[in-house]
């Protein structure tokens, strides 16, 4: 990994720092993205004072702002000249329902529709870095996820008589992960830039699921206290889950692998649904005209218009 050049996003806790700290060990030049800059710079001196030999930057970037997932984009085609891997993994959870500036749902926008955007800005730096890849932090809850609807998904309105259900907007969400993982693939495929998603294991102890409330408080409360004892079974530490982040990233036993669905480090099969070509395309469509982009991957910088 010498001199490969890896962004992570959300890297500044959970599993996206641990990656990042493992890609660093590794000798990548790591970049890495989060809303907080003082824990930004944190991460950034934790990864050179771990490893004083490896290089990077941090960038701080809110998610929900597509305009700053552009900037964002803007400043790693400038400050680099090559990008081997992106790793999407930023991600949030909401309990009540929020939208951005554009009326979209928080959750969706965060966790696909930014990563969506993100990654087609970076495409054409990802295709001239070839062999690269991109890896897409999904979750098993993909499989109770509906983009049947996908107007309500963006609206944040599926449930009975359109109420918000915090737990489901997330599902769908992950399941537009997924989606988009194999629909990328498919339109990379030649380029030499594959693209895969992966189901971390269950993390209750991070501080994604902060906005739980009720029974999913609890839940995920005694989870977070077993898992943090030992993690087994469904659960895992977020040490091994960044591993299995920086594996993904790096690996020459994945190197050729694309549009595949892992449970932490095992290739297994994502729902059924995800063999649905036209709601593929579909998500795809309407994600490139909510975030401002052609229905095509780019093949030149979007940006230099």
């Amino acid at each position: 990994m010498t001199s490969k050049v890896v962004l992570v996003t959300g890297g500044t806790s959970g599993i996206g720092c641990e990656a990042a700290l493992r890609l660093a060990e590794e000798g990548a030049i790591v970049l890495f993205t989060g809303r907080d800059r003082e824990a930004g710079q944190e991460v950034l001196s934790a990864v050179r004072d771990a490893h004083p030999e490896s290089e990077g930057d941090f960038y701080p970037a809110d998610f929900a702002d597509f305009a700053a997932v552009r900037e964002l984009a803007r400043e790693v085609r400038a400050d680099y000249d090559r990008l081997d891997a992106l790793v999407n993994n930023a991600g949030t959870s909401q309990s009540h329902r929020r939208t951005t500036d554009e009326g979209v749902e928080l959750t969706f926008a965060v966790n696909h529709l930014a990563p969506f955007l993100l990654t087609n800005l970076l495409a054409p730096r990802l295709r001239e870095s070839a062999p690269a890849r991109t890896v897409n932090t999904t979750s098993a809850l993909h499989e109770d996820g509906s983009l049947s609807d996908v107007e309500a998904v963006v609206r944040g309105e599926r449930g009975d008589g359109g109420a918000f259900d915090g737990l489901d907007a997330y599902a769908d969400s992950k399941l537009a992960n997924v989606l988009f993982t194999v629909e990328l693939a498919d339109r990379l495929a030649g380029t030499g830039v594959t693209a895969n998603c992966v189901h971390p294991g269950w993390l209750p102890q991070t501080g994604l699921v902060r906005n739980a409330t009720g029974f999913s408080r609890v839940f995920t409360g005694a989870a977070a206290f077993v898992a943090g004892i030992a993690p087994v079974g469904p659960f895992e530490s977020v040490a091994d889950a960044g591993d299995t982040l920086a594996y993904l990233a790096t690996s020459d036993e994945v190197a050729d692998v694309s549009g595949a669905y892992f449970d932490r480090r095992e290739r297994t099969s994502p729902a059924e649904i995800a063999g649905d070509e036209a709601l593929r395309r579909l998500v795809w469509e309407r994600s490139a005209e909510l975030v401002g982009l052609p229905a095509s991957v780019p093949e030149d910088d979007p940006l230099a218009e």
